[in-house]
This record gives structure tokens, sequence and C-alpha cells, in this order.
């Protein structure tokens, strides 16, 4: 079975409406008790059929709670796989023994099993239906508790399942109402239960027991609670003597004692309910309520049930309050019982405790409270511990001390005289103002009572008390505490003391206080006027002499004690009520303030009290009863502080005295006042003043300034709004700022200030990095309410001109966005902020009279056209205007119009005219910008295109403007004629123009032929060209070889494309050309014009495919063919369109044999390799030309056998001819040069190696600043170097001399780039120098992969005498980050074993330069630690940054020791496999090597046995050296093994790692060691069992023993002869002794 439930409970709705329709009377009869000790008897089990069920209902008698929920899970699947539906549900016998079982799970400790518990319950009810109905009555106090549980979870199971049935309130009362005798009967049982019958104590630990003994209880009194809670008296009263068995039992008046929260909760609230439904019960019971919810009670503890024991209590003393007293029992008196339980608080309840506690002190028994004032004082004392508790929450404080003061009153009312009043109210009411007037520590317990509502109610209990005594002592205690804050004042440090500051800040504190408490009585006085009962407001007369002592002490201390006058503030900012009625103190205090600066002038400026005593006149301003008080001393004040002005603090005397709504006006009244506010405030931006800012924001604020001044202050701030060397003056910008954002009018109604200020700002923000302020007040000058007028003059002022100072046209286009948002220019006319087109036109011309760039012939659609204008002279640069960065005004009309189109501007708004001239000036704005950035040419549209924001901008402006223009043309299907909508009148209105303008061979006439091609593209795209169109290109009558027609027939067959590859006309017009070129002469300009117009015609062909017949194309191509016979007469123009015009016809004639292959073939090789005469761009059309001509001949399909011939037979030649187009000198990086390029060098790479010659002229070539040559000179020496290795090694090795890297590449080493030398944006574009430099290294690495092993050591001293290695880390380690301690992580950047292993330039290049970089980086490190390592660690030892030390160990342990480790053991093992046989008397070198050890071992048999070392390789290889170890050593003693260890260890360290060599040297030095040694005559074995060779030679014979073998020989013989030649042998002395102890 399942473990676990398979449907959830949310089926609950589902189950058959049976279960609630039968109102119950299936289980209306009594029942059996519920027995939940867990002593009960088990179930019987042998009715259940299924032996998996019995097995479960077995498991839930078990004590593990893991295994009870098991089975619970098991049960509940099995009950879900019986519905009612198949055989009636679950089988009768599993309910029988459910029923039993229910009451006991139903309690357990386990949360899960619980709720597992009323989960089944509720699935066997929907199985069973009817059935189950019938045991309802046994264990429905289970269910129902179960509802009442404190887990959500298992309240949620038990109340989901019954709510299934009792779908609405009436249904639940009646099932309550149903069950009241079996729920009686079960909670009676319940209360029965104790811990120990509940849980077995020898497996429950007494924590567990408890708790279900507590959750037994609690559920039993939730039961009744509920059953008096729903049913009514006539209900109850059926089973009143289950009600009073259930309440005879003490458990349930003693439970509110108990340890449990939840226990005494639900005890008190049914003592709530019994008072309302059972009152006989509770009369009966008051002796046992006495005893144990008074007595008992208040002294055990409450936490968390402390509000409802109280509430409880309450309700019981209000109805029987003689539990106080008649009917208690307790050793102690009841109000020792409730003190003790006021000192705990309120126990960790809310407020409501203090509340409910206030209205039990109103009710209680006055016979039982204390009547003498020691006994209140007392009871007092008790509330305040309870109030002052740590744990008390601080949101009951006010409620807990009204009902203290509430108790308090209570209490003078009881005692008899007026002695013990006074002392009730001394001891226990006044410390609560007294603390919060002059806390000290040792009234800190009163530190909770200090709120204000506390406060105010403290003050009322006494001062409206119906005892005048209490009145007068009240008074009596104020006038104290005036006296004391007096004392303290006067006592209050000096200014040399060190606590000086400490001191007046205490004397301030205490002042605000003072004056906050006397100003809510003064506000509690003035609500309570003319009620019956007011509040008086005794504190007033004492602060008024306060304040008269304060400022007379103030006068004579020199105004120093600023804690003082910090009190007169907070008096006049508090208690402003102290001065709204006329008094004699007030009206002396008024007069003090009169004469303040006449009287004390250059003192109280200077002072610390100056701040507070002027803003004391502010605060007297705020009362309106003394408005003419008011003006009176401020016009005093200020009159006086004029006088004073130069003196220091006067300002800020003056900012205070400002700072005010009600002092704007009269400060407006005062002449001399006003300027001199404008001079500090000028003062205050030009920065010659120290301070003056609060000033200048307090002025415009308050509107302290007339409108005259303002704006004569705004004009002189604008007049200097830069400093002398132009840069922005950050003090005037912040005024104009402060100015603009308190009072914008200022600045926006003048016309002449406003456009002032905003050109200055917008030039500023532009020239400057925007600071705040410029920001702020550019955009709060830039509002749109200030009308259209003024920016539309701003638009074409800016737009007209050009120069350093210029608006950008973000800014520009900012401000018409702006208004166009509010719209406020809809009924100003849209030319007003448009470009003036005839301006544009008239700059335009300056550009369009320049002869483009002759290499943009084979980048443009319109191709050798641009060959044909006639030249002219450079334009002069100093008449053309541009701004700061470098764009002309043309340029800036483009941007400007293309970002208006493409936002806010709708050109069908605009005239039509007017529509086309904007048109036609960005469309030949947006060529000529095309054109530059093709070439990156100086003096275009841009002056330069070499800053990235220029470039960008530029770009920018193409992909704009032409999306604006197409966008254009997407309702503009009748754009020939220009009829159906206005954008086809639009268009054929541009064509027109367009077509007349080209008509002329200019440069002006070439652009326009471009923009109509560009334009006639975008619009065949989106409708196509219809067959209609071929009237359309008859009328035009441009098809024709003339110089009108040649650039608009270019235009034409550029735009239209491969739309008009079927028209007739251009198919007659092709053949007419074909015809021309027959009979063209090289050198005529006709002839010129005849081949651009055949090649643009040619072009809507696909090759090969031309509508000319082939006798045709012969002659034209024998009549150009026979130019090519004198190349040196052809210049580039015929040059160029010969190659294309071959590269067209040779494909439809593929199969004609003749010469002309030859002449093509030799043509192209000439104009590859003829010397340079001129500029490159002259060049660039006919190599480019040249090479696309030989590339389409190289790939024709069945080339005829002259062309194959030729191929052949030129194939040396044109390598070389290749080669010599790689060194051609290149001047700039241009995209023709770099299309150029990559074709050569897509050629080189296919060349053979057996054509190059001289590796040595390439070598350069990789330094060069074009990408594509370096790729191609890398990519041959790439493949030519390894292949050169092999003979460079033979040569060392028969030469016996050292071998040398080419000079012609070490010199690429040496200039070295550095970290320093490249912005971070300059190295992520992988310069040219960086990229030569690295590839060089690859180069040099190359060099060593297929050198010799001798080859290599010389290479890699090479590298070290020169240095050369150190450079090319610091710098890799750099760039990678392991200086910064930041390496770069492979993982992250997705840097795998095979970018490690290995560098592809092509894929390279596909991808970011910086990612390019960094893998060629990673390769070239993975390099040097493969070929060079101890050159590496050479650099590691001397590095002496241990930050880069540390990040490169560890990233060369965990990235590339894998791999060196890895590719050191594979070439071992290579090299094993590969040994040469040895000769006839050595032996093979046996060696192993282990990948996963990191090891190799190597051998040499030797007569049977094996001379064996082992060579480990530690994890930070090749940084840590290899160990060499001995393994068995045969042949030789130990000290010579030692001395070959150690030999081959040091082999590996100075051959840079090379393990092979240390194998090499270690099979040398044993294949030494045993040459000429011979076998023992005796043993017949070379080594002997001391591992030694034989060394005891016979005198006569000549024989070799092993000396062990020639002492046993003796031994056994009884003899010292040799045993071959039988002669004596002499083995005495050292020698018998040394065998001996073998």
């Amino acid at each position: 079975m399942s473990r676990k439930p398979t449907k959830s409970r949310a089926a609950a709705g589902k189950v058959s409406t049976n279960l609630g329709s039968g109102t119950f009377g299936a289980f209306s009869t009594a029942s059996k008790g519920t027995d939940l000790s867990y002593l009960a008897e088990p179930p019987d089990l042998s009715s259940v059929s299924d032996a998996n069920v019995i097995v479960s209902l077995k498991n839930l008698q078990k004590k593990d709670a893991t295994t009870k929920a098991k089975a619970l899970e098991e049960l509940v699947t099995y009950v879900q796989a019986h519905p009612y539906e198949r055989d009636g549900g679950a089988e009768e016998a599993v309910l029988e023994a459910w029923v039993q079982l229910y009451p006991r799970i139903s309690i357990d400790n386990s949360r899960r099993v619980r709720e597992l518990s009323h989960i089944l319950q509720f699935e066997l009810m929907k199985s069973a239906r009817k059935r189950a109905e019938r045991h309802i009555p046994k264990i429905v106090g289970s269910w129902l508790a179960g509802t009442f549980d404190r887990d959500r979870a298992v309240s949620r199971a038990a109340t989901e399942g019954l709510s299934s049935f009792l779908t609405t309130p009436e249904k639940v009362v009646q099932f309550w109402r149903r069950c009241q005798p079996q729920i009686l009967e079960y909670s009676s049982g319940a209360m029965k239960e104790t811990a120990e019958t509940l849980s077995d104590e020898r497996s429950t630990n007494t924590d567990d027991a408890q708790t279900k003994y507590y959750r037994v209880l609690g559920n039993s009194l939730a039961l009744v609670f509920n059953l008096l809670q729903k049913l009514d008296l006539r209900d109850l009263e059926k089973y009143q003597d289950s009600y009073d068995q259930f309440f005879e039992q003490d458990k349930v008046w003693t439970s509110v004692v108990a340890d449990d929260t939840v226990v005494r909760q639900l005890s008190c609230q049914l003592l709530s309910i019994c008072l309302e439904k059972r009152p006989g019960r509770i009369e009966a019971d008051l002796a046992r309520l006495g005893k144990y919810f008074v007595a008992e009670g208040l002294k055990s503890s409450q936490v968390s049930s402390a509000a409802d024991y109280i509430d409880a209590l309450t309700q019981l003393t209000t109805k029987h309050p003689t539990v106080w007293t008649s009917d208690y029992c307790g050793k102690k008196s009841p109000i020792s019982r409730l003190k003790g339980f006021l000192e705990k608080g309120s126990q960790g309840t809310s407020s409501r405790f203090w509340m409910s506690l206030n209205r039990l002190l109103e009710i209680i028994p006055t016979d039982i409270l204390p009547k003498d004032p020691d006994g209140a004082s007392d009871f007092l004392k008790s509330m305040r511990l309870g109030l002052t508790r740590r744990e008390e929450p601080r949101g009951s404080a006010v409620d807990g001390w009204s009902t203290y003061l509430n108790i308090a009153k209570r209490f003078i009312t009881m005692v008899p005289s007026s002695e013990d009043r006074v002392k009730i109210v001394q001891e226990n009411i006044f410390p609560l103002t007294a603390h919060y007037l002059y806390p000290t520590p040792e009234t800190s317990t009163w530190a909770s009572g200090s709120q204000q509502q506390v406060l105010i109610k403290a003050y009322t209990s006494t001062a409206t008390s119906p005892f005048e005594d209490i009145v007068k002592i009240t008074e009596a205690e104020w006038g104290q505490w005036k006296e004391n804050f007096r004392t303290r004042v006067r006592n209050s440090l000096p200014e040399a003391s060190k606590e000086h500051d400490k001191s007046q800040k205490s004397i301030a504190d205490e002042g605000a206080r003072w004056f906050t408490l006397t100003g809510l009585i003064s506000d509690a006085h003035e609500r309570t006027i003319g009620t019956d009962r007011p509040i008086p407001n005794i504190p007033a007369k004492y602060s008024l002499e306060l304040l008269q002592d304060i400022l007379k002490l103030l006068e004579t201390r020199n105004w120093k004690p600023f804690g003082a006058a910090a009190t007169i503030q907070s008096a006049f900012k508090q208690s402003p009520r102290l001065f709204s009625q006329p008094s004699d103190g007030a009206d002396e205090i008024f007069g003090i303030f009169a004469s303040l600066l006449s009287r004390n002038g250059v003192e109280l400026l200077q002072s610390p009290a100056a701040v507070f005593i002027f803003s004391s006149i502010n605060f007297l301003g705020e009362i309106p009863e003394q408005n003419l008080e008011y003006e009176k001393i401020w016009n005093a004040n200020i009159t006086a502080l004029l006088k004073h002005i130069e003196s220091p603090g006067a300002v800020p005397a003056l900012t205070t005295l400002i700072s005010t709504k009600t002092a704007s006006a009269l400060a407006q009244q005062i002449q001399e006042l006003q300027g001199e506010l404008i001079k500090r405030c000028l003062m205050c931006a030009m920065g010659t003043a120290d301070s003056g800012w609060d000033l200048f924001d307090a002025v415009f604020t308050f509107n302290t300034l007339t409108g005259t001044a303002a704006k004569r202050l705004a004009k002189e701030l604008g007049n200097r709004i830069t400093n002398a060397s132009g840069r922005p003056n950050q003090g005037v910008i912040k005024g104009l700022r402060l100015i603009a954002e308190k009072s914008p009018n200022i600045l926006l109604q003048d016309e002449v200030t406003h456009m002032s200020l905003m050109t200055d700002l917008l030039s500023l923000s532009e020239r400057f990095d925007a600071t705040s302020d410029i920001a702020l007040l550019r955009g709060l000058m830039e509002s749109p309410s200030v009308g259209s007028s003024r920016l539309s003059g701003l638009i074409q002022q800016s737009l007209s001109t050009a120069g350093p100072n210029s608006l950008s046209i973000d800014t520009l286009v900012s401000q018409v966005t702006q208004a166009s948002a509010a719209n406020i220019n809809q009924n100003e006319q849209l030319e007003q902020l448009t470009p003036d087109t005839s301006l544009w036109r008239k700059e335009l011309d300056l550009f369009l009279q320049v002869t483009p760039n002759q290499s943009l012939a084979f980048t443009s659609t319109l191709g050798g056209a641009y060959f044909l204008p006639s030249q002219s002279s450079p334009m002069p640069t100093a008449s053309v205007q541009r701004d700061r960065d470098g764009c002309s005004i043309p340029g800036r009309m483009a941007i400007y119009t293309s970002r208006l189109l493409s936002t806010v501007l709708q050109l069908d708004s605009l005239p039509l005219l007017t529509q086309v001239e904007i048109v036609l000036c960005l469309s030949l704005t947006i060529e000529l910008v095309t054109d530059q950035l093709t070439i990156m040419s100086k003096d275009g549209i841009w002056s330069s295109l070499s800053s990235d924001s220029s470039l960008s901008g530029a770009e920018n402006l193409v992909s704009s403007a032409r999306k604006v223009i197409n966008d254009m043309t997407e309702d503009a299907a009748g754009w020939r004629d220009g009829t159906g909508t206005k954008k086809s009148e639009l268009m054929h209105k541009i064509c027109q123009r367009l077509l007349e303008g080209a008509s002329s061979l200019t440069p002006t006439g070439l652009y326009h032929a471009r923009a109509l091609s560009e334009l006639l593209q975008a619009l065949t795209e989106k409708h196509g060209f219809p067959s209609s169109g071929q009237q359309w290109l008859t009328n035009l009558d441009v098809l024709k070889n003339s110089p009108s027609t040649a650039l608009p027939a270019v235009a034409i067959l550029g735009g239209l494309g491969e739309t008009v590859s079927a028209s007739r006309v251009v198919s007659n017009f092709c053949n007419r050309l074909v015809s021309d070129i027959a009979g063209a002469k090289v050198g005529e300009e006709k002839s010129l014009i005849a081949l651009v117009l055949l090649n643009s015609c040619m072009q809507i062909y696909d090759t090969g495919e031309l509508p000319v017949a082939n006798n045709r194309l012969v002659f034209a191509v024998k009549q150009i063919t026979s130019w090519l016979e004198t190349p040196e007469d052809i210049d580039y123009r015929f040059a160029a369109e010969a190659c294309r015009c071959l590269q067209r016809l040779l494909p439809c004639i593929k199969d004609v044999y003749g010469s002309y292959w030859e002449r093509a073939i030799d043509f192209c090789i000439y104009l590859w390799t003829k010397p340079a005469t001129g500029p490159l761009e002259y060049r660039l059309p006919e190599i480019h030309a040249s090479l696309r001509l030989f590339v389409t001949l190289q790939s024709l399909e069945d080339p005829n056998d002259d062309l194959v011939d030729v191929l052949q037979s030129s194939a040396e030649k044109r390598s070389a001819a290749l080669i010599e187009l790689l060194k051609i000198p290149r001047e700039k990086d241009t995209q023709p040069q770099e299309i150029v390029d990559s074709i050569i060098c897509r050629q080189v790479e296919k060349l053979p190696l057996e054509h190059i010659k001289d590796l040595s002229e390439l070598y350069g070539l990789v330094a060069s600043d074009s990408q594509n040559i370096q790729t191609a000179a890398f990519t041959i020496l790439h493949k030519a170097l390894p292949a050169a290795q092999e003979s460079i090694s033979v040569d060392v090795l028969l030469e016996k001399k050292d071998a040398q890297l080419p000079d012609e590449l070490l010199s690429l080493l040496l200039d070295a780039p550095t970290l320093e030398s490249y912005s971070d944006e300059a190295l992520a574009r992988f310069p040219p120098p960086i990229r030569s430099y690295l590839l060089s290294w690859h180069l040099v690495f190359d060099s060593f992969k297929a050198a010799a092993h001798k080859v290599r050591g010389d290479y890699a001293d090479n590298l070290k005498a020169a240095g050369y290695v150190s450079p090319l880390l610091e710098f890799t380690f750099d760039v990678l980050g392991h200086s910064a301690a930041h390496p770069l992580t492979l993982d992250k950047a997705g840097f795998t074993e095979d970018h490690i292993r290995k560098y592809d330039i092509r894929l390279a290049e596909a991808e970011t330069e910086e990612r390019n970089m960094q893998w060629l980086l990673i390769h070239l490190y993975y390099l040097v630690l493969k070929y060079v390592p101890g050159l590496f660690k050479a650099w590691y030892i001397d590095c002496r940054s241990k930050q880069t030390k540390i990040s490169v160990a560890n990233w060369m342990t965990k990235y590339f020791s894998p791999l060196i480790i890895s590719d050191a053991l594979d070439d071992v093992d290579s090299w094993s496999k590969s040994q040469e046989a040895p000769a006839d008397d050595e032996k093979e070198l046996i060696v192993k090597v282990n990948h996963t050890a990191k090891e190799v071992s190597a051998g040499y048999e030797v007569d049977e046995l094996q001379a064996q070392i082992v060579i480990r390789i530690p994890q930070e290889y090749p940084l840590e050296g290899v160990t060499v170890s001995g393994v068995n050593r045969v042949a030789v003693n130990e000290k010579k093994w030692q001395s070959w260890i150690m030999t081959t260890q040091g082999v590996i360290t100075f051959s840079n790692g090379s393990i092979i060599e240390g194998l090499t040297t270690f099979r040398r030095n044993i294949v030494g060691a045993m040459k000429g040694q011979t076998e023992c005559a005796i043993c017949y074995s070379i080594i002997s069992s001391d591992k030694k060779t034989p060394d005891k030679r016979c005198p006569t014979c000549k024989n070799l023993f092993h000396r062990t073998c020639l002492y046993k020989w003796f031994q056994s013989s009884n003899q010292n002869t040799c045993p071959l030649c039988r002669n004596p042998i002499d083995y005495l002395g050292s020698d018998r002794r040394g065998a001996r102890g073998v």
C-alpha cells in the first residue's frame, strides 16, 4: 500500500449529503464513555479481512510516532481505495477497531499522528457513510476536541472533516445539541484523567506527558465552553445533572492556576460564560471560587493569561463581591494577594490588562482597600513595580499609568485627613511630573510615565481636585519646581568650563520639557474654559517669572548661556498661549526683545544665544494676538542689525529674522535691507563671502525680495554664469538653481534673461561634466510654460551656426520633445522647428563639389560611376563651420531632422515642397556620411571620425535616417507617376529632383545618383517593379550611352536591380552597350562611360546569363583584352572597369578558346606587381577588380584547356605576386582596404608552401597594422615553421652547432606592450601592436613544436639570454587580472581545455576582440609552461609581488598543471613506444606511465633483475620540479646509485623539465656502467645476491668472480684456489671479513 493519502481533503464538499440530511437520528442515544488511558484494552482485529490493514492497526498501538504515522497513511490509502461506491466502503470490522483507537490516537504527542487521525476519520465517514454515522457518538468528543487543537494543521484537518457535512451554522448548532450528552460524558471523563493515566512513564518523559495532559484538559474545557456558548438555556437544562457532574470536579476551577496558558485562559472564559448561562452553579461554588480563583489565582503565574484572568475576576466581582470578603478563603488577606499580583505587571498581555484592572479596582469592595496613607502608598508602589518591569510593553504605559492615577485618586478620597491626602499626592503623583521635568537616576522608576497623556492626567488629578489643600500643594509644588529650575540655570557652568556645552544642553533640554508640558496645560486650560470642570493654568505665572529671570541672567552673562536662550525659544515655540493674552510679565519680555540689539549689539550677535533669541522673535510672529508687538520688535532689530551688518554673526542673525512668511512683507518695505540682501547674495554666489547660502535660500524661500530686486539679482547672476576662463561658476549656478526652485517666474518671465540663461546652461552642460546643479537648473528652465516662440528661435539659431559653444543636437531635440509633450506649439507652424533647407543645401554644396575617393568605386552600388565625375580642387576647410565634435552644419541638421522625424515631427503636416527639400537634403547628407564612414576620411561632414563619439554619431545618423526614409516608402505604391497617396506624390517628386540633379558628370550629380539608387531600392523592396513600369523606363529616356544620362542610368539600374532583369528595355540597352564596347578605344571618356554602364547593367543578371549573343560577347572580350597587350597604357579606371567587365563576360564564353584567357591572367599579375606611383586609393579599385576576376576564373566549372594551362603555368608567378600584394604599404584602415586585404589573405592562405622560398620576408608582415595582413602572414608561417624545423634539427645535429631563432622573428618581441600604455577601452579592442606581439610569440612556440630536444634547448637559451619571456608574462598577468588578485576565472569565462591547448585564429576572430586577446594569452601561457617551464619558474622566483605570485600559482595549479602533466606523461609514453632498438649488448629501457599517480617508472634489466627508478610529478608542476627516487638498485654501490638519481633529476631540471632527457641520461649511465661486464664463473650471473658485479679477478686465468661466490667456494672446497685453473687466490684481510659480513 502507498504510504501517503492519494487525495486531498479539498474533496470534502463532495461527500454525500445523506450525512447531514438525517438530522443525526442514527446516534441520538447515549453511548459508552471514552477511555483515553494508555491502559485501555486493544481492539479485536480478528474480524478484519485484510492482513495489511491488521498490521497497520496493530502498528497504531506502538510507541514510536513515525510507525504510527506510517500506519495512518497506509490506512488512509486503504480507505480511499475502498470508496462507498465499491461494496459500500470500508468493512465494518475496520470501523469498530478504529472507534476504539481513535480517541487515544487523536491526543498523541506527534502533530503528524493527530493530523492523520482526523484525516482518516473523515475518509472513513466518506467511505462508510450511514454505517460510520452509527459510531459517531463514540468518537464525537475526540473529533470535536480536535478542532481546538493548538496546532493549526491538526485543527484544520478536524474542522474540514466536520464542515464537509455541517455546511451551515444551523447544522453546526444542531450537531452540538444532539451530541450534548456524549460531549459532556467525554469532557467529564477527560477531566478525570491524569498525566500518569494518559502516558506511560516508562516510555514518555515528563514534559511530553504534561503536554498531553494539558492538551486533553484544555480540550475538555473548550468543549464545555462551546456547549454553553452555542446552546440556549432550554437545551442546557435537559442535561443539568451532567453539567453539575462536570462542574463538581475541582479541576474545572483549579485549572486557573495550571502551568499551561491555554488551560488558564479557557478556565477564565468558562467562568465568564457560566456567570451568564449558569449563575446558580456559580453561586453554589463561591467558596471554591474564592479559594481557587481569588486566593490561588492571584498568587500563581498568569503569564499570557493575565488579561483574561482580570476580565473573569472583574465579572465575578461585579456579581459576587463576596469572593473578596466572606467567600474568600486564603492564608493571606486578599489585598496582600492583589498587591503581589500587581507587582508582576501585565505578565505579557496587552494594554487590555490595565483597562480591565481599572474596572476591577473601581468595583472591588472598599473594605479590603487600605485606609491609611502608608497602606495606600504600598499598594501604589506595587502597581508601580508592575508598571516599570522590564518586560512591560511600552504601548501599555499610558493605560497602566492612567489606572494607577485613578486608584490614587480613589485613595485620596478614602483617607480622612488633609495631611494624609497631601502625603499620598506628594509621594505617588508629583514624582511623575518632577521626573519628567528634571530626570535623575534616583527617580528613574517614574520614567515610563513620561508620556504627555499621563502627565496631563497627573496634573489634572491634583489641579482639579475637589480638595483645596490638594490644589494649593499643587501650586506650591510648581513654584518649587520653577525655583529649582531657575537655580540650575543660574548655576550652569560658564563658557571656560570643559563641561560648558554639556551643561547648557542639559538646561536647553529641561527648558524644552518645561514649556512642552506647560504648553499642553495651557491648551487644556483654553479648551476647558466655560465648561463645568475647567482646568486651571497654574504653571503660567511661574513660567513668565522664569522667562524674566532667564532674560536678565542672559544679559548679565553676556548672552553666553545658550541653554537659557534655548529655553526662551522653547517657550515661544511650545507654549505660545503664555503670550497670547496681555500680562505684565509678557509686556516686560516684549520690551526686552525690542531693545535687544540696540542695548547689546555685537555681544549678542557673536554669542551662541543669538540664534535662539532671534528664532524666538520669529515664533512670536506666529501668535496672531501679538502681531503689532512682533512688527515693532522685528523692525527695531532689523534697523539695529543693518548698522552692525559687517560684524561676525550678523548674516546668520539676518537669515533667521527673514526666515518667516510674516517677515516677508516687512522686509520688502525696507529699501536698505533690499540692497543689502542683493549684495550678500551676489557675494555668496561669487564665493567672496565665507558663508551665506542659508541667507540666499531664505531670501527666495520666503520671498523676501521685491520683484524688481529679484530680477536685478537674477540678471547679475546670469552675467556671471561663467568665470574668466570660460568654465562654469558653480556658485552662480547653484544660486540660479535655488532661484529656479523657489521662484521660477523670476527667470522665466523675462524673455531675454531666459534665452540667455538657457543657451549658456545648455552649452555648459555639453562642454563640461554636468553637475547636479546644472542638470537641475536646466530641468527647471526648460519648463514648457515659457512658450514656443523662444524655443523656435533657439532651434534656428543653434542649427544655422556651428562652433565650439554650439548646443548639441540631443539638447535641441530634448527641448522640442518636451515642448511637444506639453502641446505648447500646436498653434505654431512646424516650419519654425525644422531646419532652413536653403542654408542646408548651401552648406552641402561645399562638400558636393569635392571629388570622392576612388576606392569607393567597389563599395558603392554605383560602382565605376565614381570614376566619371571630373576632378575638382579640395574643399577649403576654413569655410566649414563645425561644432566641438567636428560636425558640420549639414550633419547637425541631418541628425536633428532624423531624430525629430523618429519622435515627434510628422512630415505630412509640412507643405509638399518643404517635405521634398528636407528629404533631398537628408538623403544627400547621409550619402556623404556613408562614404566618410567607408574610408574614414577627414574634412567631411565630420572633420574626423577618430573619436568614438564622432564615429557612433555618424553611424547612428546613417541608420536612423535610412529608417526614416524607408518608412516614408511604406505607402507609396504609385511612386512612378505620383498617384494614389500623399507618400506616392512625395516619392515621385523626390525621384524627379534626384534625376535632374544626377544629369551632370560632377560629384554633385554622383551623390544625387547615389541617393536615387538607394531610394529606388527601398521602393522596389516594398512594392516591387510591375511590368507596367516598362513604359516608365522608356519615358525616362536615360538608358543610353551619353554623359548626361550616364549617372541616372547607373542609379536606376543599381536601384531597381534584379527586378528589371526580365525587362526588354534593359536587355536592349545591354546589347547596345556590348556592341559599343566592341568598338571602344582605351583612354576615351566615352569608352569609360560605356564600360561603367555595361558593368552596372550586367550586375542585374546572374553570372553567365547575359541576354546577349555569344558572338557579340566574344567581340567585346577580344576588344577589351586587346587593350591588355600594353598594360602600362591603361590607367586605374580603365583597368578596374575592364577587369569587372571581363569578370562578367568571360564566364559567358568559357567554352571558347583564345589568347584572352592568358592575357586576363597576365594582366592581373601585372596589376599586382606593378610599382606604386600614386596614392593607394587609386590602386585599390584595380587590385580589387583583378582579384575578383582571378577568383572567378579560378572557380569556373568545366574550364577549357587554355584556362587550365594558364592557371598551371602561372601558379608560382601568381604566388609571388600575391605575396607582393601583402607588402603594399597601408596608409590607414578603411573598409575598401579591408575588403581587398581579406581577398588577398584568402588567396595567400591557399598558396603551396613550396612556392614560398624565403620566410624571412613574411615576419615583418606579422607586425602590419592591418589585421587581415597579420592573419595571412601568421597563417603561412604557422604552417611553414614546423616543416622548416625538421631540416633545421638535422642541420644542427650534423654540423654540431647551436640553433638560433630567426632574428626577424625575435625582433618582433622587442617592443613588448605594457598595461600602462593602453586604456581599458583601447585594450578591449585588441590593438594591432599587441596582436602582432602575441602572434609572434605563437610563431616562436611553433618553432619549438617540431624541433628536436637539443634545438628546443638552444631556442630556450635564445629567449633566456635576451629576457624575452618576462615582459610576456608580466603583460599576461596584468591583463588577466593576476596583478590585482582577481585572475580571470576560466570556467565562468567559458574557456575549456581545448581553448587552453589550441588557439584557432579564425575562430578567435569570430569572438569579441577582448575574448580573442584573452584566449591567445591563455594559450601562450600554456605554451610557456609546456616548452620553457624553466624560464617561467625563473620569472616566478624573481617576481616581487607576493599577491601576483599567489594568484598565478593557484591559477596555474587549477587550470594548467593538469594539462601540462598530462602532456608530459603522454610525451614520455610516445617516446617509450618509439625507442630505437638497442644494440646487441644493450637492453631496452622499460618505461611505465601511470597517469593516475602522475609518475613514470623506468627500469633497465640486468641479469633478470631491474635497476629501477620512479619519477614523480607534483601537483604544482612545472612550478615545482619533479622528484626522482630509486626503487631497486642493481650493479652499483649506493653512492653511485644516488649519483645517478641526482644526475637524472638535474638533467630534467636544467633541460626545461624534459623527463625524456632524464630517462635518456639514466639509461646512458646504466649502459655505460655495464659495458665490459662478464658473468661470474661460479654463479654464471652478472649480479650477485648483494646486487654487485664480479670484482675479484684470478691472477692466473684472469676470470672474474663475485666476492661472495668466491668466499662460498673457499668454504665448501676447504682451499683457496681458483675454481677454474686451481691456482691459489689471495682472499684474506678485509676482503674476507667483508665477505663474511654479507
